[in-house]
């Protein structure tokens, strides 16, 4: 990308705004780490306190020079480039030297530190000067650089390796000996060349949940989600005061787990857990201060996705990558159910166990499996399976949840909740019949009471009536996604008599409880006091229009800011998260507006950072892709009056698709399939054409049936592909199987096709280089993306970029060699209006490399 910013200042509020049930604006509490301050910052450094904090600095000629009247410093509102006020040098004779030196900031020696000022230099040469001292406050050494008269503000920098003895450092505005002028100056900056950030985005919402039993009835165990530095942790919620009674992290081991979907509390009152990434399943008693890891149900299993509760304290879960069916007996351990993949459909490649429920009076579980959707009856007895389903669900992604209340089976798939009522006829054999169908619903429906059960419609709670298959909406708005319901008796049984509907929820990365008295009517949601919050593992790194550095979490979303050079005194949380927004996969600025390309759905949103967040309006969606099968928007490109989104599919789903929404006409256009069984991942425009990379992998659980990438051509005017590629052959012989990157540098396209770097003539439609740069970046069934490249305005002979998730580099654009900058861990890349870069490192890390 290439990042060429207007100046343009906006200031984000200096609290939290909150506005429920819809939309918040989050300044966080601090996490469980020490306060630190990346951004360093010298005091007053932007001249809003006057001059407190500099010391003026006046070196005359021999003694000689009289003080003249004009010469020095002083604080200004007649110009400003942040604030109200600036600093105005005067010098009025060349024999004098005029300055103003900073406040010592503490350095490392022999680490790299750059200092930025905005200066208007009105007449003769202003000069910044970066000085560095040792631990006595002797000057050591110094470098400068000087801005030339100009009738506007600009930024200039000096930059240096700290030398051998250095403590501190400062930065001097000057005017030398031989001038005469005059400048303003505004806004000092000042970083080390690798700066750790910190967390961006972070969460308190559960996934994995379940509700106590017996004399813990009125608790609520649930998993916060962690990353790959930080444990996820497991809260007990105390349904009566609403609040936090327990916090405790899953335990650490050689694989730690990342967060946990499956949730179970079995009939002795046990509470598990199945995790993943480690595959895992952990162990809680309730009352306990520790929660043990139980280890692998099955062998090569990365999630542990669901689990049941069965008679006698056992436990039922499924898995993925192999959709392994096991039962976990506290007496004997774990047991394998079956073949793996438990059940083996026709044509598809069957690889989640996503969701079960089990009747304990039949002994039969109900499970949910895919790639496409299938709910299998499994009898432990006879171990029969028979697949439920109606047909005509067979072509939506896997079911969400599978739960067994009033003997009916609900299935949540695609927005729909189908009941079915499944019967064993006299010879064995088994019969579903449909129910009903409700549209517009979220996954989860509540135990059955009373011959019905609750479940979300439209954001509002819901009864569904078995007896009469008919359901009713009732007029209380239930924002966010319900992981789980439950019955509790209520201490308060004078405002909740008998027993009262709860739901744990995730809203807006909190977590919330919702409480429904179907006696009175009472209905309450309340944000939960004291969940504990973990940094989000970053999935997205964009710059905004407004210059300013946003991010996105990995499967809660959320928009996280970071001001560049403004950050608080605390690196372990996040400043400002707007939510609610689902995980954002791709982000580009044009024209104003900053672009969200949202998972789930192949959803593609505008964000006007000028105007306040109000989900629906701002940001509003432009392109919704689930109609035509597509899912995870990862390439976006802007030209024409016209935005372009590349997407892959939904599960089992091969077919990508460009899209591009028109803003003349207000009409989006769905190419799907445009690369013939590939997913679009990279997208550029360029004179008036949009140039496309593909990647032959597709939707989760699909299988390739393309052997390479290409690079495609796609004229808006005609809407039509007016090209299709096929990239150089690999030293192996093989073609690349993935494009991730496209950028225009120099006129000429500039990619990387695995770890090989490309350049594409589209004047000529050829390649005029293609050599492999990093041997180590391969991806035999494609990638999803992987390569960022960016071009900054003070290095035109450069193009950055990271690639592998580990390398962060630079590439000579003349003789194309390849210099590394860091090997050990980093992924995206975008740069601010200086040309520093950032880029994700440790998974939830935004890290800052300023040269």
């Amino acid at each position: 990308m290439v990042l060429n910013f207007g100046f343009v200042r906006r200031k984000l509020p200096l609290r939290a705004t909150l506005l429920l049930p819809i939309a918040f604006l989050i300044a966080f509490p601090p996490f469980h780490k020490p306060a630190s301050a990346a951004d360093l910052r010298f005091d007053n450094y932007s001249f809003e306190q006057d001059l407190t904090g500099w010391t003026p600095v006046i070196d005359k000629d021999n003694g000689n020079d009289r003080d003249e009247k004009g010469s020095g410093a002083r604080i200004t509102n007649e110009q400003s480039r942040d604030g109200q006020y600036s600093v105005r040098i005067d010098d009025t004779k060349k024999s004098r030297a005029v300055g103003l030196e900073s406040g010592k900031l503490a350095v490392e020696a022999g680490a790299g530190y750059v200092a930025f000022a905005d200066v208007k230099a009105e007449k003769g040469t202003a000069e910044l000067h970066l000085r560095f001292y040792d631990a006595g406050g002797q000057l050591l050494n110094g470098t400068h650089t000087a801005a030339e008269p100009a009738p506007d503000w600009k930024t200039i920098q000096a930059s240096m390796t700290a030398p051998a003895g250095a403590a501190f450092a400062a930065v001097l505005l000057y005017s030398g000996k031989e001038n005469e002028g005059t400048a303003y100056w505004d806004h000092i900056r000042f970083t080390k060349d690798f700066t750790n950030l910190g967390a961006q985005v972070g969460t308190s919402a559960p996934l994995g949940s379940t509700f106590g039993i017996g004399e813990n009835q009125n608790s609520i165990y649930s998993v916060i989600t962690g990353n790959a530095t930080d444990l996820p942790i497991m809260q007990v919620i105390d349904a009566d005061t609403e609040s936090v009674s327990k916090a405790i992290p899953l335990p650490a081991s050689n694989a730690n787990p990342t967060g946990a979907w499956g949730a179970a509390t079995a009939s002795d009152g046990t509470v598990y857990f199945g995790a993943y990434q480690n595959g895992k399943m952990y162990k809680y008693v309730p009352g306990d201060t520790a929660i043990t890891d139980l280890g692998l149900p099955l062998p090569n299993q990365q999630f542990v996705w669901d689990l049941a509760a069965g008679k006698d304290g056992k436990v039922y879960g499924g898995t993925y990558d192999d959709a392994g069916f096991f039962q976990y007996d506290p007496s004997a351990g774990f047991t394998r159910i079956g073949s793996m993949p438990i059940y083996d459909a026709p044509g598809q490649n069957i690889q989640y166990l996503r969701s079960l429920a089990h009747d304990a009076e039949r002994n039969v579980s109900y499970l949910a499996v895919g790639a496409n959707a299938s709910v299998i009856r499994y009898d432990h007895a006879t171990g029969s399976k028979t697949d439920i389903l109606p047909a005509k669900y067979k072509t939506t992604p896997l079911a969400g949840a599978v739960e067994f209340e009033g003997d009916r089976v609900f299935v949540s798939l695609g927005g729909y909740i189908v009941v079915l009522n499944v019967q064993t006829n006299p010879d064995g054999s088994v019969t579903a019949t449909e129910e009903a169908g409700i549209s517009g619903t979220t996954p989860r429906v509540s135990p059955e009471r009373d011959g019905g059960v609750y479940f979300i419609k439209n954001g509002k709670l819901a009864r569904y009536d078995i007896a009469s298959r008919t359901f009713t909406t009732l007029e209380h708005t239930v924002p966010g996604r319900v992981q789980r319901f439950g019955w509790i008796t209520l201490k308060d049984q004078a405002a909740y008599p008998g027993e009262t509907l709860v739901a744990v929820a995730s809203t807006n990365n909190e977590t919330y409880l919702m409480k429904y008295n179907p006696q009175n009517g009472s209905f309450r949601m309340a944000r939960v006091e004291g969940a504990p919050r973990i940094p989000g593992a970053i999935n997205s790194i964009g710059t905004g229009p407004d210059g300013n550095i946003y991010t996105s979490a990995f499967q809660y979303g959320g928009l996280g800011v970071y001001r560049p050079f403004a950050g608080d005194a605390n690196d372990n949380q996040p400043e400002y998260v707007y939510a609610p927004i689902n995980q954002i996969d791709k982000m580009a600025s044009y024209n104003g507006k900053l672009y969200l390309g949202v998972y789930p759905g192949g959803n593609l949103f505008e964000y006007d950072p000028n105007e306040p967040w109000n989900p629906g309006v701002n940001p509003k969606s432009r392109i919704s892709t689930s109609g035509y099968g597509q899912d995870r928007p990862k390439s976006i490109a802007y030209g024409d009056n016209r935005v372009f989104m590349g997407s892959t599919g939904i599960t089992n789903e091969r077919k990508g698709a460009l899209s591009v929404y028109d803003y003349e006409t207000g009409v989006t256009t769905v190419h799907k399939d445009i690369v013939t069984d590939q997913s679009v991942t990279a997208l550029v425009y360029h004179n008036g054409l949009v140039y496309g990379g593909s990647s032959i992998r597709g939707g989760y659980s699909s299988i390739p049936t393309q052997t390479e990438a290409k690079l495609f051509i796609y004229d808006p005017e005609t809407k039509t592909k007016t090209a299709e590629l096929r990239l150089p052959t690999k030293s192996n012989g093989d073609k690349p199987t993935a494009i991730t990157e496209l950028e225009v540098v120099d006129g000429n396209l500039w990619g990387f096709a695995e770890g090989y770097l490309f350049v594409f003539n589209p004047e000529s439609r050829t390649f005029d280089y293609f050599e492999e740069k990093f041997p180590d970046v391969r991806y035999p069934g494609g990638a999803y993306r992987d390569a960022d490249l960016v071009t900054v305005d003070k290095d035109p002979n450069s193009v950055y970029g990271t690639i592998g998730n580990k390398y962060l580099f630079k590439i000579d654009r003349a003789d194309k060699a390849v210099t590394i900058l860091q090997s050990d861990g980093a992924d995206m890349l975008t740069a601010d209006r200086l040309g520093n870069l950032y880029y994700k490192h440790n998974d939830r890390e935004l890290w800052r490399y300023s040269f």
